[in-house]
């Protein structure tokens, strides 16, 4: 059996999607705690109207990523597997820009995006039957 028809995909994929869908939910019910998410080293606005600005930033990112995690969810139970790794490849690719923003804007934190990205990249190329 290819790997790109092995079980442990999906059950990887359902995993990535519902991280996804956590960090969305987490990003848009309580924004200021998840900031942290992004690094230790970012402090989260002092004066009042910056800070409602960034609180919404904060929402728009959760709305990235609860599309991506019901974008998963959705390849994975209705569409196939073509479709599920072309998601999973967009999603890498969220998390790619994501770190590139984070070491170029904050200096650090960048693998905390790099890493899940690059395992997510991994199994989307192998749903497309890219790699193995």
């Amino acid at each position: 059996m290819p790997i790109s028809t092995s079980p442990i995909l999906s059950v990887s994929a359902f995993i990535f999607g519902t991280i996804f869908l956590g960090f969305g939910a987490q990003y848009i019910l309580d924004p200021r705690a998840a900031f942290q998410n992004f690094s230790p080293n970012l402090k989260y606005p002092a004066l009042p109207a910056d800070a409602h600005v960034m609180d919404l930033v904060m929402t728009l990112f959760g709305a990235k990523d609860l599309f991506m995690g019901f974008a998963i969810h959705a390849s994975l139970w209705f569409g196939t597997r073509r479709s599920l790794g072309l998601i999973l490849v967009a999603a890498a690719m969220c998390a790619g820009i994501d770190g590139y923003v984070m070491k170029t804007g904050v200096g650090t934190g960048e693998w905390n995006h790099w890493g899940y990205g690059s395992a997510v990249a991994v199994t989307g190329l192998l749903e497309l039957g890219l790699l193995g």
